[in-house]
């Protein structure tokens, strides 16, 4: 099996068993432990899930006021005392003090009205008075004089009496001097009045009541559409709504030669062109003048121009002519004659007159105000603008002033003074630090930055004025950004310490920069709110457990991360884009320090509490007791938060050095003591597993029972654990997992122990019992042991040891990382080597059990082989039906080993049978009989296509029946043949090589022995008289043929025989193949007498047939009396005289 997909597929089903709730026997496994498994795997890090995901959808920066209640509710029901909101800010305590009384509101209006004007109030109103009856300019809704009047009066708050005094001052004045302010900004598609195609144009405007007063602009050679930008001022003598402005562009004709005019020849645009050169040079020639040609002009009344001023393209015209002529873009303003620098002052004390009024009389609220007046009072407003000759500038100068005065009292909104900013800082980047607009533009910054740092620092606070507080962070950052970017004058002090006494005094005020001070905001303003929720979140008590100490932390962490994923969300791109600033880093470092000291003091105390544990040896003699044993599930919460909450910070914070880098160091007694719990947890699951167990595959897809699924469960919780741990350190984290790699091995062992004992306990067979019976328990215990065994490496892997080593290797050394994975290894080696063995020893018992009926099989069949027996039938019906279980039960490579341990019993059996058989002597038809009983057994074992020992041993066991179920005779005919077989094997004998030839034909063997060669010298003169005999075996085969012999060859070791035997042979004789002719070669003595061996050799009719009419050469041999199997069958054979007489003769050759 491939054990990467088979843990694969054990991941899969545990998924979906993950999808469906507990089943009872799930639910009866993790009562015993209280789920200690589940708690801290899959689910602990689902919850962690959850709280990531509830951190993530509850963080709008404010939301409805019907949602926030709501929310405020769940968390109040959470955290107890503290108040606090979805955005985990305080309402009560950043809100700002709200007005007590009617009576000290009144008071405020009245020191606001008065602390505003600085100049006399009826002077003032008197001028505005004037401005409303000497109206100038047109508006589209014409304001009735008499309500602006009496809305000045309400707004002045002037009595009647002086009201009268005023109004007839002002009905006696002359009104003022009218003047209309031009700016001749630019054309396009201009005419072309030249031959080039083009113009030279410059513009003339007038009044046209006093025509003869005409002002000229420069002249733009060579285009169609110049720019001019130039600024007029025309007065106005008569009544202004009755006047007409003309405005005139001409093409500028210089005084030039005919001459040079011809020298224009090359510059002539098209036929047109030509024809005006030519023209030109004819005028000039005949009168010698020069006169402009008009282009087009455009006429304008007055009365179309409202007070704000108007920027219009008009169309250029001449006569009733419809051709377009161009058109040309003018900017115009109506004012009076005014001293500017009263003008200016008169408008600032208006605006903070009419904004004072619009605050009273509309009730709005702080942060509200966005610059829109009342109809009424913009009409008053913009008149006085027009008629004070004021710009833009100047009056958005007036604004910032007026506008931050009264924000010091009533907040306004920042947008308003944003939108200022934007019109005065292009101007203001000109000006000299020493002016006095500057001087008043940084005056009204001074005023306006106190709120915004405020803004900055109660970006938590909740208020009416806060709902859209991205839009007013916008507003304030770009507000700061641009203030960043101008340098105030050194005369002037920004930042006050009696404004600014929450700055952290580092140097002097005048070292303090805005941006420096927006740090100290965010700073501070952190530092506020995790005071606040440091004393909001602890539960004071005097019995407090380390559970409510743990509780806190975790609490505070995660109010302090939605603070940061807030900031991440909504606020990091706004201060980044806006001030260049990473506010998230900024908060973190202010987080840092004071989390980290409050969390390690904590954790310190915490993990010293521990006490440690009693854990079981390898032996497993006992497990204790671990009803009062609690993980501490709350401190490995608070171990997963705080990584979370460092990786955050390293992720905000790359290039800084954190406090809060070493937690984990606070959590190692914490980690060793989960892992002693895991240990012992673990161990009691997995016996608890084991007792419910019912030894019945899970599914018919898989061969294996619930305690095995149970247990790899507990593998597969404990790697979750491990992978949540992600122990940072690498020395800390090799020794974490090479802990958690020998309990995990242990656990196996211990689960192949538990359940080997088990199967024996359920299956215990007495004595009385002929049979063993092979149960599906059986084959489920041993298939279970093999699934937790090859899980086990692809789970080591899992847990990510190879990169540890790795990593080791990189910190210290290749030689320690090597060693270090040596250890784990032989861990591994260990629990996998007990394991098989375990499984080995299951394997044998089961095949010991099967041995008595097996050799019961054996015996009885060699008996009563041909005869009728029940008893052998029930014996084949039970191999049959045990067999069968085990193939159909065990995987197919416990299926091979429980075969292999069978061949071992098997080859035992055999060996005792055929050895006390032998002692017995009985005949070979008994070992005849057996051996057929044995091929019939084995007809049973042939399943499937499983590959075991079975074809050693056997054909050693078929080898030593066939041996002893020979007759004597063909038993020794067994021996020649292996004798035959060293001879060939012999390369070159020390007795030297007899040659001969043979043929087949007509029933005869033709066998002609030629010589012999370097015989080994008998006699004392070194030679010998030698003679050779051929006698054909076996006997019993070759009744009636008599040996050969040929005649003596005296005093030579080469002696030359060359002597030829005809042998009558029958057609059976013939066909024996095997049939062997053994020449022997003896010496004769002096007076021939005796005759002395020397040496013999073989050949069978085979090796004659293949090599007929060829030389043979036969190297001669002593047959060696050695350990053979042959010779032992035949020295069993005492009572037969045919074994007797060849084992005489035998012995007499090996020793001659």
């Amino acid at each position: 099996m491939d054990e990467e997909q088979m843990w694969k597929g054990f991941f899969e089903k545990l998924q979906e068993l993950k999808m469906n709730p507990p089943t009872e026997h799930e639910h009866q496994l993790q009562v015993s432990d209280d789920g200690f498994f589940e708690n801290f795997g899959s689910l602990l890090r689902q919850r962690s899930q959850l709280e990531e995901n509830v951190l993530k959808t509850t963080l709008a920066p404010f939301q409805n006021e019907e949602e926030e209640d709501g929310t405020d509710n769940v968390e109040n029901s959470e955290l107890g005392e503290i108040t606090i909101g979805s955005d985990c800010s305080s309402i009560e305590f950043f809100s700002e003090p709200t007005v007590q009384n009617e009576a000290s509101a009144e008071r405020e209006k009245e020191q606001l009205f008065e602390k505003s004007i600085g100049m006399n109030v009826e002077d003032l109103y008197e001028e505005i008075i004037f401005e409303i009856c000497n109206n100038i300019g047109s508006e589209s809704n014409e304001m009735c004089p008499k309500n602006l009047i009496e809305f000045s009066q309400e707004a002045f708050k002037i009595p009647n009496v002086i009201h009268d005094e005023v109004l007839k001052v002002v009905r006696q004045k002359q009104p003022p001097n009218i003047r209309l302010n031009v700016e001749i900004i630019k054309a396009e598609n201009l005419l072309p009045k030249d031959s080039n195609g083009l113009s030279d144009p410059f513009v003339t405007l007038y009044l046209e009541s006093n025509s003869s007063h005409r002002y000229n602009s420069s002249v733009k050679p060579a285009t169609l559409n110049p720019i001019w930008e130039e600024h007029f001022s025309l007065p106005i003598v008569d009544n202004p709504k009755e006047e007409v402005l003309v405005v005139e562009v001409w093409d500028f004709d210089a005084a030039e030669t005919v001459k040079e005019k011809v020298n224009k020849f090359l510059d002539v645009k098209g036929v047109k062109g030509l024809s005006k050169l030519m023209k030109e040079i004819a005028v000039t020639a005949s009168s010698g003048k020069h006169d402009n040609e008009l282009i087009g002009r455009a006429v304008i009344t007055l009365k179309s121009i409202p007070v704000s001023g108007l920027t219009v393209w008009y169309n250029l015209e001449k006569g009733n002519k419809t051709k377009s002529r161009g058109s040309l873009l003018i900017n115009l303003t109506l004012s009076a004659e005014k001293n500017k620098s009263v003008a200016v002052q008169e408008h600032k004390h208006l605006l903070k007159l009419l904004l004072i009024h619009e605050l009273e009389t509309s009730q709005v609220a702080n942060f509200w105000w966005s610059g829109n007046f009342s109809a009424n009072a913009e009409a008053i407003r913009s008149q006085h603008a027009v008629q004070s000759g004021l710009s833009s500038f100047d009056c958005a100068l007036c604004q910032w002033n007026a506008y931050s005065i009264i924000h010091e009292t009533h907040k306004l909104d920042f947008a308003l003074f944003n939108s200022i900013l934007v019109i005065i800082v292009p101007v203001i980047r000109c000006y000299q630090s020493n002016c006095e607009d500057v001087k008043t533009f940084w005056d009204g910054a001074k005023r306006l930055l106190p709120s915004c740092f405020l803004m900055l620092r109660k970006l938590r606070c909740k208020n009416e004025s806060d709902k859209n507080i991205v839009r007013t962070l916008n507003v304030v950052l770009d507000i700061l950004s641009k203030l960043k970017s101008l340098e105030p004058p050194a005369e002037v002090t920004i930042f006050p310490k009696s404004v600014y006494g929450w700055i952290d005094e580092i140097g002097s005020v005048d070292e303090y920069s805005i941006e420096s001070v927006i740090i100290d905001a965010i700073n501070t303003g952190t530092k506020e709110w995790l005071e606040h929720i440091i004393s909001g979140s602890r539960q004071t008590k005097d019995n407090e457990t380390d559970e409510d100490k743990l509780q806190y932390i975790i609490k505070l962490i995660q109010m302090v991360r939605s603070d940061l994923q807030r900031a991440m969300e909504y606020f990091d791109k706004l201060f980044y884009h806006k001030i260049r600033l990473n506010y998230s880093a900024i908060l973190f470092m202010c987080y840092d320090k004071k989390l980290t000291e409050i969390s390690k003091s904590t954790l310190q105390i915490v993990c010293g509490n521990i006490q440690k544990l009693d854990v079981p040896d390898d032996q497993f003699q006992y497990l204790p007791n671990t009803d009062n044993v609690q993980m501490g599930t709350t401190l490995f919460e608070v171990y997963l938060v705080l990584k979370r909450y460092v990786a955050l910070g390293e992720s905000l914070c790359s290039n800084e050095k954190l406090e809060m880098t070493e937690y984990y160091q606070w959590f190692e007694k914490g980690v060793t003591h989960w892992l002693d719990i895991s240990i012992i947890k673990a161990l009691n699951r997995i016996q608890k597993a084991i007792d419910l167990d019912q030894l019945k595959a899970v599914d018919e897809t898989v061969k294996y029972s619930s305690s095995a699924v149970d247990t790899l469960a507990i593998f597969y919780q404990i790697k979750i654990f491990w992978q949540q741990l992600d122990w940072p350190e690498v020395e800390g984290a090799y020794t974490f997992v090479a802990k958690i790699v020998n309990d995990i091995c242990r656990c196996c062992i211990f689960y192949a122990q538990r359940m080997s004992r088990r199967v024996e306990d359920i299956t215990k067979v007495g004595d009385s019992c002929e049979l063993f019976n092979v149960s599906e328990e059986w084959c489920l215990a041993i298939n279970n042991i093999d699934y937790i065994r090859q899980s086990l490496p692809s789970f080591i892997k899992e847990l990510g040891t190879e990169d540890i080593i790795k990593r080791l290797g990189e910190y210290r050394t290749i030689l320690e990382a090597d060693r270090c994975a040596s250890t784990i290894n032989t861990v591994i080696e260990n629990a996998l080597d007990i394991q098989r063995n375990q499984i080995v020893e299951l394997v044998e018992i089961v095949a010991g059990k099967m041995a008595p009926p097996i050799r019961r099989f054996l015996a009885e069949g060699a008996e009563i082989l041909h005869k009728d027996s029940n008893s052998m039938d029930k014996l084949m019906m039970y191999l049959e039906g045990s067999l069968g279980t085990l193939y159909r039960t065990l995987n197919d490579v416990n299926f091979g080993r429980i075969l292999d341990g069978i061949w071992s019993e098997l080859s035992k059996i055999m060996y005792d049978l055929i050895q006390s058989n032998l002692d017995k002597r009985r005949p070979p038809a008994f070992f005849q009989n057996l051996r057929a009983t044995l091929q019939t057994m084995i007809s049973c074992f042939k399943i499937g296509r499983i590959v075991t020992s079975d074809v050693k041993v056997l054909s050693a066991i078929e080898k030593i029946l066939d041996l002893h179920a020979f007759e004597t005779s063909d038993l020794i005919h067994q021996y020649y043949l292996e004798r035959l077989g060293a001879q060939k094997e012999l390369q070159k004998s020390q007795y030297g090589q007899l040659t001969i030839t043979a043929q087949f034909g007509e029933g005869r063997l033709k066998l002609q022995i030629l010589n012999a060669r370097n015989l080994v010298p008998m006699d004392t003169n070194g030679s010998c008289d030698s003679f050779v005999k051929a006698q054909f075996l076996p006997t019993t085969r070759f009744n009636g043929v008599l040996p050969v012999k040929t005649s003596v060859k005296n005093k030579t070791r080469f002696p030359l025989y060359d002597e030829q035997f005809s042998i009558t042979l029958s057609e059976e004789q013939l066909s024996k193949q095997n049939s062997i002719i053994l020449f022997s070669i003896k010496d004769k003595d002096l007076f021939g007498m005796t005759s002395q061996y020397i040496a013999e050799c073989y050949v069978t009719f085979a090796d004659l047939m293949a090599f007929e009419n060829e030389q043979i050469h036969m190297e001669l041999s002593r047959p060696d009396y050695t350990d053979s199997e042959t010779l032992r069958a035949l020295e069993y054979r005492q009572g037969d005289k045919q074994a007797k007489e060849f084992i005489k003769k035998l012995r007499n050759k090996s020793y001659s």
